[in-house]
């Protein structure tokens, strides 16, 4: 563990962690030359979920008992973080997953749910989520849709706001109301095979930044299996290790782009300091400043890991405390990543501004605007000023 967290405060290509240099090549190999292609026609990035797959990374996060990789979700962090200085878009679909994967872990105790993520190792299935929905938006506490139960088999008709990468899932996983007499928050999570549902685009994705995640609406209609209903309440799955990994796991794809900005205008300022040998650039100062946000983004991600990891060990990952900081967290590095893409085009001026520049920014200051409203930062911040009222310390 200590040799992951000093990892996680050293650049993710000096790391030697196996599934963060993994992703590293990958990057570099794969994701990294197809990036613009991607950003520039909002097109999945096949290549790069293709070569997650055939490395193991769908069901790293798995038990090696059924066969999965056994990794942490800190090394996991480490392998979207490294992903991300290349292709944001590639790392945040597979952060979406690993969600995923960490929630059917968890809480996936039913025979039918143990057969899914058996299936994931052996099948290397994609899973996606359908969490938000029209008339809710963004809050997952609540659902308008409901099972029909009142006929076998049982239904689901949902129109969610947003289903990223949801052509290309195997899997989908969604909340909706228990029956149609349940209350809007009488939740249960189902796990939805690709035989086993329909999705109709409701909207384009033609956005600013992270195209290629090709998060449209859709209308989800979907057969409900009953033994592929989790056995604990929505609400738990939520509070007891999803929303604590969804944090982690983006804030990881944010940091990610701020390395990739800080990466553009070190190699900027090398090249200028090149040019005039014995002579420090001006830009050089500006670049330290940089390193020094840096910093503090890994040591926030790797501090946030280990409060986690100690608090689960101990049952107590639904400490207000935690989830105060881990929404902290998630407002800190998406608005670093924002920060410091700004700032890298500083140093690098217009060849930053240029898009056929080897020093283009743009792309990696489009997808850090991505960060800052996934969840938008505000809601963050009114639900941590609600919870710290009623709370006697910060």
């Amino acid at each position: 563990m200590s040799n992951e967290l000093y990892e996680g405060l050293i650049a993710p290509s000096e790391a030697q962690g196996e599934w963060e240099s993994a992703a590293w090549r990958l990057g570099v190999d794969v994701a990294g030359p197809v990036a613009d292609d991607v950003d520039r026609l909002a097109r999945f990035p096949h290549e790069a979920v293709e070569a997650l797959r055939a490395g193991g990374f769908l069901s790293a996060l798995l038990p090696t008992e059924i066969g999965g990789g056994g990794a942490t979700i800190l090394e996991m962090m480490g392998a979207v973080r490294a992903l991300a200085t290349h292709c944001a878009s590639s790392a945040v679909v597979l952060a979406m997953h690993t969600i995923e994967v960490f929630s059917l872990n968890r809480h996936g105790s039913t025979p039918a749910l143990l057969a899914l993520a058996q299936d994931v190792v052996s099948e290397n299935l994609l899973l996606a989520n359908a969490y938000s929905e029209v008339g809710v938006g963004g809050d997952v506490s609540r659902s308008l849709c409901a099972i029909e139960t009142a006929k076998i088999p049982w239904t689901l008709d949902k129109q969610a706001l947003a289903i990223s990468y949801g052509e290309h899932a195997d899997v989908v996983l969604t909340q909706a109301r228990r029956s149609a007499d349940a209350t809007e928050t009488d939740q249960v999570l189902i796990a939805c095979r690709r035989l086993d549902f329909d999705i109709e685009p409701t909207s384009d994705w033609d956005t600013l930044g992270l195209r290629g995640t090709c998060s449209k609406g859709f209308r989800l209609q979907c057969e409900v299996r009953p033994e592929m209903i989790f056995p604990v309440p929505f609400a738990t799955i939520v509070n007891d290790g999803a929303g604590q990994a969804r944090q982690l796991l983006l804030s990881a794809a944010w940091v990610g782009l701020t390395e990739a900005a800080a990466a553009k205008a070190h190699s900027f300022v090398h090249a200028a300091a090149r040019r005039t040998i014995g002579t420090v650039p001006p830009s050089a100062i500006r670049l330290a400043e940089i390193a020094a946000d840096l910093q503090e983004g890994r040591s926030l991600l790797v501090a946030s890991a280990l409060r986690f990891g100690a608090l689960d060990a101990t049952s107590g990952i639904e400490d207000a405390g935690l989830t105060i900081a881990l929404r902290s967290l998630k407002v800190s590095t998406s608005e670093l990543a924002a920060r410091t893409s700004t700032a890298a085009l500083g140093i690098c001026g217009i060849m930053g501004y240029k898009r056929d520049s080897p020093y283009s920014l743009d792309r990696i200051i489009r997808d850090s605007q991505g960060g800052l409203i996934m969840v938008s930062n505000d809601r963050y911040l009114n639900d941590n000023a609600l919870l710290l009222l009623a709370r006697k310390q910060i």
